[in-house]
């Protein structure tokens, strides 16, 4: 009998990094647009069952619409779902676009995490673990740039470099 020896799975830190960057910028925004920190609790939650969402997508997702066309109300329910569907789209264009982006962005790194052999269910923790960490980062940067802490030096702040860039007339 051989003695295989397994390596751990490898870690796809292009993607990883790619969704750290989308989730702080997402953190970032979402420090802009509020400062209620339930509306910050609901978004965790949203972004921990997103995760969950990216790394166990179920059976319901993929709709076949074949067997839906076969009688003309049918037709007709679909095509007015549709149409409603396509004007909330519309109106919530930004919303949207930034749903798909976080999504997109928890899809590539589950998939680069199945494709390097990584459990579904570790792959939903780390997932989710950088999610979290990724706007934790932007939440506290933004944080940091509207309130600075008073103890920084003199080069930290934007005022240092432009009095300076006056000094040497560029």
């Amino acid at each position: 009998m051989l003695d295989r020896q397994t390596s751990p799975p490898k870690v796809p830190w292009t993607s990883l990094a790619l969704l750290l960057l989308t989730y702080a910028t997402f953190g970032w925004l979402l420090y802009g647009w509020t400062s209620n920190r339930s509306i910050w609790l609901a978004s965790v939650f949203g972004v921990m069952m997103l995760g969950g969402f990216v790394s166990y997508p179920s059976r319901s997702v993929s709709l076949s619409f074949g067997g839906f066309f076969k009688t003309d109300v049918r037709a007709l329910i679909l095509i007015l779902l549709a149409s409603i569907g396509s004007v909330i789209l519309l109106t919530w264009l930004q919303f949207f676009v930034d749903t798909v982006v976080l999504c997109t962005a928890g899809l590539l790194v589950s998939l680069d995490l199945k494709a390097s052999g990584w459990r579904k269910s570790t792959a939903m923790f780390v997932i989710i673990g950088w999610q979290l960490l990724g706007m934790s980062v932007g939440l506290y940067a933004h944080y940091l740039c509207v309130h600075p802490p008073i103890d920084l030096p003199a080069y930290f702040y934007a005022d240092y470099w432009f009095s300076l860039l006056d000094r040497l007339q560029l």
